[in-house]
């Protein structure tokens, strides 16, 4: 009873954070698979630093003091999400995300496992590894080259969202005298 009641709630959370799928319990439809990888109900392909921030804060998260270029880290409250309560961001120099990584200490095997069971619901069966009700080390690759990967069969658990191929700005290789000529007036 306790499972079903913390599975329910961690629904509820995860939907309102945009990584479950709604489902609907009135009719007992089954869940759609999602076929990309969304952080915070965003799209990671091509995701960029200020999306994302724009998003986070939003939902009311503030970001830490960073000295490191391309690092940015939230914390996700003293509870977080199942017991994840810390997000790392690393992103290009275009500024477009090419890691998110979730992570915390779980000493709940019941929110370990309704993790695993909450991601295996939004995108099926993982591509690589393993899960056993919940819990496991697993994967979801997709074909716009993002990639989820969950550890958590120990306390310490990560989730992982990858873009292998973040977009990155071109520069055109050209000058454009009028804009200088402008900046010197």
């Amino acid at each position: 009873m306790f499972r079903k009641c913390t599975s329910v709630f961690a629904v509820l959370i995860l939907v309102s954070m945009g990584m479950a799928t709604i489902v609907n319990a009135k009719t007992n439809e089954s869940p759609q698979l999602s076929n990309i990888a969304e952080l915070f109900g965003l799209s990671m392909n091509d995701l960029s630093l200020s999306q994302l921030e724009k998003k986070l804060t939003s939902m009311g998260l503030q970001r830490y003091p960073s000295y490191k270029e391309g690092e940015v880290s939230y914390s996700l409250g003293p509870e977080g999400i199942l017991g994840v309560t810390n997000a790392t961001i690393f992103s290009n120099s275009s500024r477009y995300v090419q890691q998110a990584l979730l992570s915390g200490v779980v000493g709940s095997l019941e929110k370990r496992q309704a993790l695993g069971e909450l991601l295996q619901i939004k995108y099926g069966a993982p591509s690589e590894g393993y899960l056993n009700d919940g819990i496991g080390r697993s994967k979801w690759l997709f074909r716009d080259g993002t990639m989820i990967e969950l550890h958590n069969s120990t306390y310490d658990v990560s989730i992982m969202y990858v873009d292998e191929q973040p977009k990155v700005m071109e520069h055109s290789g050209q000058i454009d005298v009028e804009a200088l000529s402008r900046k010197k007036q």
